[in-house]
């Protein structure tokens, strides 16, 4: 996404783009440990085990430590075992929401206490269940043995490609992730309208923006393979490095952080491109997202996963950092329809 911003009556930037989008598989669920459960059990009623819900609750305490003080919404599958998680999440952070007064802020004759107090904690802004961000469908009641079977050929066949018998392909869990980004766009845009506003900030009646992107968090709860192929499709992996990655493992945040381009000085001194995360007057800047090093490692993916660069223009290899030029629009809000 490419702007120009004028700061000279601005208190804070303009993001146009999230802080981070937090993927996060499921805590372990019955399934995990026994998968002749599906067999009895709906795989949308599979439910966290003992274990999954202190992973919950860990990545819950990671969340909070993450993006203290900040906001969130959160989308969620709504199979059992994702509710669960996110239930756990937002019972901790509720919680752990308080106030204190800020012992830098001293009060004058016509301030009072309350003006004064801090928020720490995250503030939930929304959840809402999302069925395109739901684990592959297999069938309907699973015979362990066929699904064993069938998950034996899907790994010489390929993951993307191979289909289910009543079921889906990985290709189809794509498109439904490539349907959900277009909304998630459209409400990201929907997000900052509704929260960001004007206010006085100073004596003189000067006025700024508060923006509502500058802190704002998106979580997704999913699942192991939605959350790859919500990856692929965003950062325009190619199928051979879906392939060749793996899933997260339960529980474990993956982090994609907001980073801002300068793209002005990367045409005047391609050798030493600059990255800001602030803004001045007539500067050309563009936002994109890079997966964290840990998430990345963790999910064997090479190279530099980002969209700094236009997709049609990435090196196939990932380890090209020259610089291209493009309009690169938010992902998934250029053709698609909910």
């Amino acid at each position: 996404m490419f702007y120009s911003v004028s700061t000279s009556n601005l208190e804070k930037p303009k993001y146009l783009l999230p802080k981070r989008i937090i993927l996060l598989r499921h805590g372990e669920s019955l399934g995990n440990v026994d998968d002749t459960a599906y067999s009895t059990i709906p795989d949308w009623k599979i439910p966290l085990t003992r274990r999954g819900e202190r992973q919950a609750l860990r990545a819950a305490k990671e969340i909070a430590d993450l993006i203290d003080g900040e906001t969130l919404f959160a989308y969620c599958s709504p199979y059992k075992r994702a509710i669960g998680t996110w239930d756990i999440i937002e019972e901790y952070l509720e919680e752990n929401n308080t106030e204190k007064i800020d012992p830098k802020k001293k009060p004058n004759d016509n301030e009072q206490a309350d003006e004064r107090k801090t928020k720490t904690g995250v503030k939930i802004i929304g959840m809402r269940e999302e069925p395109r961000v739901a684990e592959q469908q297999f069938g309907n009641f699973q015979n362990p043995h066929k699904v064993r079977t069938a998950k034996s050929e899907r790994r010489t066949f390929g993951r993307f490609f191979f289909r289910f018998p009543d079921g889906e392909s990985g290709l189809d869990v794509y498109s439904r992730c490539s349907s959900f980004l277009a909304t998630l766009s459209r409400d990201i845009k929907h997000i900052d309208q509704q929260y960001s506003h004007r206010h006085l900030h100073d004596d003189e009646g000067n006025s700024s923006t508060k923006c509502a992107m500058a802190n704002m968090n998106i979580l997704v709860v999913c699942h192991g393979l939605t959350l790859r192929l919500l990856l692929m499709r965003y950062f325009q992996l190619s199928v051979e490095e879906f392939e060749s990655s793996y899933n997260s493992q339960n529980a474990k945040l993956v982090v994609m952080n907001r980073f801002v381009f300068n793209e002005k000085d990367a045409y005047k001194d391609p050798a030493n491109k600059k990255y800001y995360c602030d803004f001045t007057d007539s500067h050309q800047y563009r936002e994109y997202y890079k997966l964290d090093e840990t998430a990345k490692e963790a999910l064997n993916l090479l190279g530099d996963i980002s969209n700094k660069k236009p997709s049609y223009r990435r090196s196939s290899t990932r380890m090209d950092d020259e610089f291209h030029s493009g309009v690169l629009l938010v992902d998934g809000d250029d053709d698609l329809e909910e």
